[in-house]
């Protein structure tokens, strides 16, 4: 099976990543969870606006989970989201009071437990907010893998350990790189293995992918 460079993605990051608040050095992991969790199906540009005067409303998980819920549904109205999406923010805020004396666990079985966090978003803390050299998979990274070594898969992330152990191997083996390389690989599912119109022309590695040829 063909394989592209474990650092393709590193560097690409480097000349083409995108430059959100969130990706700066010093960013708290209850920022950095939070964050996720308002990424969900939700665009980046338009979290990055509200962004930095909403950590600095709700910097940690005691504040967030005495939040009056009118207001932070208010507050977050730009973004379009649900008052299910506020609940869920309050609801796993109140799980770190509790359990966690307000702070982000630092391993997948216990972030796993808190509620609203799934297996993306928990790999994804780990490694953006802890360093951990994890692979990371969401609906975008799916599709860019499916769609390299031409696997048909099914739309839960979860149902798909193939892609997961693909996202594995892809993983440079310097283990500082890691955390450039998901926020490349991040970007450039969304922005050139796109889900409609695939800038399949500007893609280097179009040459090697099964659904290009």
């Amino acid at each position: 099976m063909k394989q592209f460079d474990q650092y393709f993605f590193v560097r690409w990051y480097e000349i083409n990543g995108r430059d959100f608040p969130w990706r700066k050095e010093g960013v708290s992991p209850f920022a950095l969870m939070i964050t996720e969790m308002l990424l969900r199906q939700t665009q980046a540009v338009s979290v990055s606006k509200i962004w930095k005067e909403f950590i600095c409303a709700y910097p940690e998980a005691g504040i967030l989970a005495s939040a009056d819920k009118r207001e932070l549904l208010q507050q977050l109205k730009v973004l379009g989201l649900s008052d299910q999406r506020t609940s869920a923010l309050i609801n796993a805020a109140k799980c770190l009071v509790l359990h966690h004396r307000g702070l982000v666990p630092n391993n997948l079985e216990e972030l796993l437990m808190v509620p609203h966090i799934g297996h993306y978003t928990a790999r994804a803390v780990l490694c953006f907010a802890f360093g951990y050299p994890i692979e990371i998979v969401d609906a975008n990274i799916l599709r860019f893998f499916s769609r390299y070594y031409g696997i048909d898969v099914k739309p839960d992330i979860r149902r798909n350990p193939r892609i997961w152990e693909l996202a594995r191997l892809a993983l440079p083996v310097d283990s500082n790189k890691v955390k450039q390389h998901n926020y490349g690989l991040i970007d450039f599912a969304s922005m050139i293995c796109r889900s409609r119109s695939p800038v399949c022309h500007k893609c280097n590695l179009s040459f090697t992918c099964k659904k290009f040829i």
